[in-house]
């Protein structure tokens, strides 16, 4: 299921089956594995490097950047308002308004800004 208003900003992205992802979502460049869960506004970015800046005399948008392709591993939770602009494992929960912005191990529920584990989801 994709709700309304759900942007797809890169053609590269994968879904797989028995994938929701909420109204007014942006997906970059990602592969949302089978039976995950993204509540409404969820942003998956296409990494944490698209853009550099290293010299102030060269106009930010002509410095250049690194896209990379993003894992939301299978039966995966994404609360609302969430950006994602890591790899997230399999069996995971990311609480909504969080922020991961580093590789989240399978079986772990993160929250906060940036996102930490606050424990596994299965003890």
């Amino acid at each position: 299921m994709i709700s309304f208003g759900v942007l797809f900003s890169q053609t590269d992205t994968e879904i797989f089956d028995g994938v929701y992802i909420g109204p007014q979502s942006n997906i970059g460049s990602c592969a949302i594995e089978e039976n995950c869960l993204l509540g409404s506004g969820v942003h998956i970015l296409s990494g944490k490097r698209q853009h550099n800046y290293s010299n102030p005399d060269v106009p930010l948008k002509d410095q250049g950047g690194e896209y990379i392709k993003v894992t939301i591993g299978a039966n995966t939770w994404i609360g609302n308002g969430a950006i994602v602009m890591a790899n997230v494992g399999k069996n995971c929960v990311i609480a909504a308004g969080s922020v991961v912005t580093e590789d989240v191990a399978d079986n772990s529920i993160m929250a906060g800004n940036p996102a930490v584990l606050i424990k596994p989801t299965h003890a």
